[in-house]
């Protein structure tokens, strides 16, 4: 495997390089703190005292060259490396900073741990970078107030290890070489960082009065600067789920991808997109409650967050709260002279169940049907990403279980699962994928996205009686096909012909989404002006995770026929989907024979929340006209078959019925409490 740097482009893109306002200024020409007893503590020098003793190829700093400009783009005017020293015990004082103009005077955030660097870690045998890394950014001051408030802030690399290493061990001792692609700052108010451009090589020569090999030489540190290749690019979301899953009933394939352009000449130039470098934070949510039943969440809606109790008994089984009136379950009912569901909130003890203690979520909406991945998510009652995202930076309620380690400690954790899937999770060479924090760098013929259908799971007469009913025994369940797809897909004019839905098939993509992808096609591939280049669309599938939404049953105690219990059907479901947030595209490593190109990336992080939709398989709740017909067919049925095997028939339907449900229960009675044991 051989790697090879970005070399200089075709003089069409050099010219367009070079017409980009490029303001950069060198390291101190003066080292008045270079040699200071740290008393001075560089952390703590104001912006415009260092920038105004700086120097830029010999002339002095002029603020009158950095104008305010609402239509300005945040730059890197000055990247330091102070007090440098090959001799470890030098090197108390030794950092790197970074000076940040901002035209727009933008109010940056000065305490946001979004605010990071991205800069190579890592170097091929020719010299050139082949791994990039974030670093976050320590803020050190800025313009406070007056005519140039927020016009200027500073802030300090911190260094971390990679692969056993940090800066200090990494550089060469005679020139030390800083490769920077790109810088993202918080804006205050915003979710997400934004990424601006850098792409510069810093390299800097001899040492600071006091820190070389001669300890009382004067000062003979010296840098230069040259531009660095980078790809800049506006990333996108889309997402596919299957109608099925391996895993049975409820669960569905949930394909994540994000879809880009890139010039086409880096192709032509360095071959085929072999490998995608990201990171992001995965989390999986808690059961997600959708209902169009307005009195149950009137009813229940207090109570979001909040435990229905603290004493449970021998098995785990809470106190039925009277104030609330409903509970929920899924396939809950009655088995012989036992009470059983596979899951229920406010249940009480006298259900055999897996509890649901506390929930952390819940959505009105209007009607409930269905899954249709062609549908709109609203018209079958499902959420819209936009507003399960809003609930979850939102939710204020309880921290019981801390905070995420990401949005400056905005959200709870409460929300979240303590774990993700277990088919999700990966830890070799091209990183590591758990809860939390993630990297991974995606190799097309590697990483493949496998989404397994029920029926390729061989699944047995019993598997799809107690999954699908008793008509699957014999039928064999839902029919789909799996599909494995490449983690890498450029697009061809062909895969975006055809009707939406059949582009959305054939790509895996949402069926709303589809159009904004031909729109990306389709100006990627029209060169309208003389600056316009020829773009190739990527579509970037990085996960292939566990989507779980199942019916559940209102329960209104004492409210039903002679006392009982009465269900509500189809008007409330739970779902749980994984979530992927600050997802960021670090680097695109290209292949030409054999020959690897790494080139960095640009490109803000986003978050991935995805919509919420109803379960594939949902029960109709009856009208009372409905129910009437069919007890009068009952009745007919009943007379026409009375001369033979009256009760015999009945009987067989009535034991089966109970075994059936009976297995359910306690099947995900066990399934449940089995991965309770595995998360604990």
């Amino acid at each position: 495997m051989i790697y090879t740097g970005a070399v200089r482009k075709p003089l069409l893109r050099v010219v367009a390089m070079a017409m980009v306002l490029f303001t950069l200024f060198s390291v101190f020409s003066t080292v008045a703190y270079a040699a200071d007893d740290g008393s001075i503590g560089f952390d703590n020098t104001d912006v415009l005292d260092d920038l105004s003793s700086s120097t830029a190829g010999g002339k002095a700093f002029d603020i009158k060259n950095y104008p305010f400009n609402e239509n300005g783009e945040v730059q890197i005017i000055s990247f330091i490396e102070y007090c440098y020293s090959y001799k470890a015990n030098l090197r108390d004082h030794y950092g790197l900073y970074i000076y940040v103009y901002n035209p727009q005077g933008l109010n940056l955030s000065t305490d946001s741990k979004q605010n990071k660097i991205q800069m190579a870690v890592s170097y091929d045998a020719e010299g050139n970078p082949n791994d990039y890394e974030k670093f976050s950014l320590e803020f050190c001051s800025k313009v406070e107030s007056g005519d140039y408030k927020n016009l200027f802030y500073k802030y300090k690399v911190i260094d971390r290890e990679i692969n056993g290493t940090t800066f200090d061990e990494r550089v060469n001792s005679n020139e030390r070489r800083y490769d920077v692609s790109g810088v993202e700052l918080t804006t205050y108010g915003a979710q997400n960082a934004t990424e601006y451009h850098v792409g510069t090589t810093y390299r800097f020569t001899g040492f600071a009065e006091g820190y070389g090999p001669d300890e009382t030489a004067k000062s003979t540190l010296n840098s230069e600067i040259e531009k660095l290749e980078t790809i800049e690019l506006s990333v996108k979301h889309t997402f596919y789920r299957s109608e099925t899953s391996a895993l049975g009933a409820g669960h569905q394939n949930q394909l994540d991808t994000v879809y880009f352009s890139v010039p086409k000449s880096y192709i032509e130039e360095y071959g085929s997109l072999q490998r995608i470098k990201a990171e992001w934070y995965e989390y999986k949510t808690k059961e997600i409650l959708v209902t169009s039943h307005t009195d149950f969440y009137n009813a229940a809606s207090p109570y979001i967050g909040v435990p229905l109790g603290t004493t449970p008994n021998e098995f785990g089984l809470y106190e039925y709260v009277d104030d609330i009136g409903y509970s929920l379950g899924i396939g809950a009912g009655k088995a012989g002279d036992m009470y059983v569901a596979q899951w229920g909130w406010n249940l009480g003890d006298g259900y055999f169940h897996v509890p649901t203690n506390v929930l952390y979520y819940m959505f009105l909406v209007d009607d409930i049907e269905e899954y249709d991945p062609y549908a709109e998510t609203v018209t079958v009652g499902g959420i819209q990403s936009n507003d399960l995202y809003q609930y979850i930076k939102n939710y204020r309620k309880t921290y019981a279980s801390g905070r995420l380690p990401i949005k400056d400690g905005t959200i709870s954790a409460d929300l979240f699962e303590s774990d993700i899937d277990a088919s999700l999770k990966m830890n070799n060479e091209s990183g590591k994928i758990q809860m939390g924090y993630s990297y991974y760098d995606f190799d097309a013929d590697v990483d493949l996205q496998t989404l397994s259908s029920w029926s390729d799971a061989d699944p047995s007469f019993w598997d799809n009686w107690l999954n699908f009913g008793l008509g699957a025994a014999f039928t064999g369940g839902p029919d789909e096909e799996s599909r494995t797809v490449a983690p890498i897909q450029i697009l061809k004019a062909s895969d975006v012909t055809g009707t939406n839905a059949e582009i959305a098939e054939r790509l895996l993509v949402n069926i709303n989404d589809v159009d904004a992808i031909k729109a990306e096609y389709n100006n990627a591939v029209t060169i309208s002006g003389a600056d316009d280049e020829e773009k190739v669309v990527v579509l970037f599938r990085f996960a292939t995770s566990d989507y779980y939404s199942e019916a559940v049953d209102i329960i209104e105690p004492n409210a039903g026929f002679l006392w009982s219990d009465k269900h509500y059907e189809g008007e409330a479901y739970i779902a749980q989907e994984s979530v992927f947030f600050d997802f960021d595209i670090i680097q695109l490593t290209f292949n030409k024979e054999g020959v690897y190109t790494v080139i960095p990336v640009v490109a803000s992080p986003i978050d991935v929340v995805n919509d919420i939709t109803p379960p594939v398989n949902m029960p109709d709740e009856m009208n009372w006209w409905q129910i009437i017909l069919a007890l009068v067919l009952i009745v007919l049925l009943v007379v026409l078959l009375a001369p033979v095997l009256p009760y015999i028939l009945q009987g067989i339907l009535w034991i089966c019925s109970q075994i059936a449900k009976g297995f359910k229960a306690f099947i995900g009675i066990f399934k449940k409490r089995k991965n309770n044991d595995k998360e604990e």
